[in-house]
């Protein structure tokens, strides 16, 4: 339903238990709402809904508990300050219009205010005093005239004009209720499609983002996909290395796979042996960026796949208002499961595994605690394993061989089938100076002998994230 006409206002006024009442208190909802908390010998307390400038501006009686504004603007301050106590004298309509006039008194002042119900430029609420000069009001217009200190002029309409108003029909028992309803409704349906452009603005928001990050990722892996090629070249000069002297800045040396003669840069500062280990150092650092480029390429789309999911799923024309309000109000991105490791449950304890260096030093900066148990291979490259701690609960031998076997299974070692490891608590780690991030040592280390055995870990992995 649209706004109130002249004579809807006549009706809904008339209805109204308004003289006499006193304004307890006033609740704000945004910068065109307000709720008067009403009292009178007769209704005791009841409220009293004000709407301005909007599609819906209206006054009427309601059951209906708004939320409050976050933050309380100047208008309704003043309210608090000066219209909060007083009596509703008289309540006035100005002929043929949407707009009327509370008379306020206290002991010692009496004052006006009118509310004007448009939902163009000349929408307001203002307070006057009784040479109706305007002491403060919602909406300042300086180009009507409308500002604080300056007198209003209040025209009468004559006549109602060439329009003529009816009363939309209604079934209630009275024209409020009528009204009260069927706007509520409509707020409804109006704050879903607001709460739903917002959230779809978002949505586009997060997955462009994060397709720029996969357009990256793409070009780094495009950038370190020719790693093989450096190798190649680091083995053409180990197997010419008696062809290479200290001092030279390049080399011509014949490709016999691809029968092409090649060009190397060499570092004339450099021995041959050191020219040879700065290529094997380039190749390995491109190797290990691709590998990390790979993994972050599988996490990205795991990412973007979620987040599509997150989406529509939230978007469905089944899901509550409440629900789309909290996504709106939540200014913090969509959380999608992008934890590092794998999550695997034994016997009520949690075991978390990395299976690269990058989710190692994740781990251990953000899930591993001070008296979680911390397993790895001995002299075997692999990832940490972790199994959290139970308050007042120690781990149960089978748990620790689970966490053994998958150490196991995420190294080099799991060709072997077997392996020695070693477990301590996370606080006895110790960091080696000037090492990588993520590189450790144990202390009060235990040693542990295991034999991986793969059942054991398909079973844990059945039910991992």
């Amino acid at each position: 339903m649209g706004s109130l006409n002249w004579r809807e206002l006549e009706l809904i006024l008339s209805e109204l238990p308004l003289e006499n009442s006193y304004i307890q208190k006033i609740t704000e909802h945004s910068y065109h709402s307000l709720t008067l908390h009403l009292f009178n010998n007769i209704e005791k307390a009841f409220l009293l809904y004000i709407e301005v400038a909007t599609p819906h501006s209206r006054v009427c009686r309601t059951e209906r508990i708004r939320e409050k504004s976050k933050k309380m603007q100047r208008f309704t301050q003043y309210l608090k300050s000066h219209i909060q106590g007083k009596r509703i004298v008289s309540v006035y309509q100005l002929p043929y219009d949407r707009a009327f006039i509370l008379k306020l008194e206290s002991s010692d002042q009496s004052i006006k205010m009118l509310v004007r119900l448009y939902s163009g430029p000349g929408a307001n609420i203002i307070i006057l005093d009784q040479d109706d000069k305007i002491l403060e009001l919602l909406f300042r217009r300086p180009q009507r005239d409308e500002v604080e200190g300056k007198i209003l002029k209040i025209e009468e309409r004559a006549s109602e004009g060439d329009r003529h108003f009816t009363i939309r029909p209604y079934n209630d028992c009275s024209f409020n209720h009528a009204i009260d309803i069927s706007e509520g409704l409509s707020d409804v349906e109006e704050k879903r499609e607001l709460y739903l452009d917002k959230i779809k603005e978002k949505r586009d928001k997060e997955i462009s983002f994060l397709l720029r990050k996969i357009e990256d990722n793409k070009k780094s892996i495009d950038r370190c996909s020719e790693y093989e090629s450096i190798k190649r070249i680091g083995d053409l000069l180990a197997s010419n290395v008696y062809q290479i002297r200290r001092g030279l800045k390049e080399i011509t040396l014949h490709d016999w796979d691809e029968d092409v003669d090649i060009v190397i840069p060499l570092d004339p500062a450099l021995s041959p042996n050191e020219n040879i280990e700065r290529i094997y150092t380039k190749y390995k650092k491109e190797k290990r960026t691709l590998d990390i480029a790979l993994e972050e390429k599988e996490k990205l789309e795991r990412e973007y796949e979620d987040l599509k999911v997150y989406y529509a799923n939230l978007l469905n024309e089944d899901t509550s208002l409440s629900r789309l309000k909290k996504d709106v109000d939540s200014s913090k991105k969509v959380q999608v499961n992008t934890k590092a490791g794998i999550r695997v449950n034994s016997h009520g304890f949690t075991i978390i595994v990395g299976r690269n260096a990058k989710e190692n030093i994740e781990i251990l900066k953000r899930d591993a605690k001070g008296n979680d148990i911390w397993l790895h291979t001995r002299d075997f490259a692999g990832g940490y394993v972790f199994i959290k701690a139970i308050k007042d609960k120690s781990v149960p031998l089978e748990v620790l061989l689970d966490g053994a076997s998958l150490a196991i299974h995420y190294s080099k070692a799991k060709q072997n089938g077997k392996a020695e490891l070693y477990y301590t608590r996370v606080k006895y780690l110790k960091r080696i100076k000037g090492a990588k991030e993520g590189l450790i040592i144990p202390t009060n280390e235990k040693n542990l002998s295991c034999t991986l055995d793969k059942d054991r870990v398909r079973r844990l992995l059945e039910n991992g994230t």
